[in-house]
Formats: structure tokens, sequence, C-alpha cells
């Protein structure tokens, strides 16, 4: 009797240990995840025809530093939102100007959107049974949004600034490799309308 009570003991202790095998890279409804990154971006800008500065529609291309939030609302998917800063030393060629016109000004701009991603690795180890998803994260998803452009004119070309917005439409993929249950890092690759890539940092909670 004491004997099995032992053994009782000793089982319902290692029943309610958490089991780290099962860790998931995305952990499903309710994680969060934040990453911080840099890279190159190209998202489509317009000027407004209002006799100030800059004019027409540009496609510039830059380095961009960004952030983005995910939270996870199902088991493979998760929304959350983008947010950054884009910075190119032309605004690139305008219809019927061409690159001597755009080269009078440089371009920061703020891109902010909506993200979703679907999970997919996490799905295939879940149906498989694998364990390669405890670590390595593997997504594919949407952004959409829009935002702020500054068109600012380079000293000595004797030309005004002006104020445009961007736009993001894209699909994008990505992976994400984690350390430990906190740290990790990602790359992401977008193409549509606006196109991106970006790697850096990620976080989960």
């Amino acid at each position: 009797m004491k004997k099995s009570l032992i053994i009782l003991f000793a089982l319902s202790l290692v029943l309610t240990i958490p089991n780290q095998s099962n860790a998931q890279a995305f952990g499903g409804k309710g994680s969060k995840a934040f990453l911080v990154g840099v890279g190159f971006s190209n998202y489509p800008t317009f000027f407004t025809e209002n006799n100030v500065g800059v004019k027409g529609t540009y496609n510039p291309f830059g380095f961009n530093v960004g952030v983005q939030g995910e939270f996870g609302i199902h088991e493979y998917v998760g929304l959350g939102f983008t947010a950054g800063a884009t910075f190119s030393g032309s605004l690139g060629s305008a219809p019927g100007f061409g690159n001597v016109f755009a080269s009078n000004w440089s371009n920061i701009g703020i891109p902010l959107g909506m993200i979703g991603n679907f999970h997919f690795l996490q799905l295939i180890a879940d149906k498989t049974g694998g364990s390669f998803a405890e670590q390595m994260d593997v997504y594919a998803g949407l952004a959409l949004g829009a935002g702020p452009s500054f068109a600012i004119p380079k000293p000595g070309s004797n030309v005004s600034g002006d104020v445009g917005v961007l736009f993001i439409g894209e699909v994008h993929a990505g992976i994400r490799y984690y350390f430990n249950d906190k740290l990790g890092v990602f790359a992401e690759v977008g193409q549509g309308r606006s196109s991106r890539l970006q790697g850096g940092l990620a976080l989960k909670f």
C-alpha cells in the first residue's frame, strides 16, 4: 500500500510538471509576438495636385525600420499591426517627369497597417506529430494599410516640400526561429502593390 502511494505520488508529480517537448514556436490562441526589424521597402506613394512641392505617384526604394505585434486568435492564426519608418535618398520616378524631377526630393514614410498570418508549419507538425515546430515557425499572410509620406527637398534644389500618402498592400511569407521560449530571430519578405524585405529580433510572450 505504501509503495502504491509512492508510485501514485511520483506519477502525479510527473504529470503536473510542464512538458517542454510540447512547446510551440507559435503559441496559438492567446499568444503574443513582437518583432523588431530592419531591411528594405518599396511603398507606392502619392502626392496630390495642391500646387505645393512634389506631385504625382512614386515608388521610392529605401531603407526601413519596423515593428510588428501579432496576437493569436486561433490555434494557427494571428492578427496584429505593423508600423515603422522608411528612408529613401530619392522619390524614384514620376509619370511624365522621370528621375530628374524626382531626384530633387528625398523621402520619409511612416507605414501603418494591419497584418494577418496563418502559421502552417504548426498545423503540419500537429497533423504529423512532428517536433519540428517547437523552435521554428513558418507562416504566410497579408498586410494592408497606409500612412503619411514626406517629400524633403534636397539642399540646393530650390523646391518646396510636400506631404503625401503611402500604401501597404502585400502578401508575405516569413520564418521565425526561437533560441528559447522568449527570444528569437525572424526574416520576412512581402510582395504585391508594395514590397518589403526585413529581418531582426522576435520576442514571444
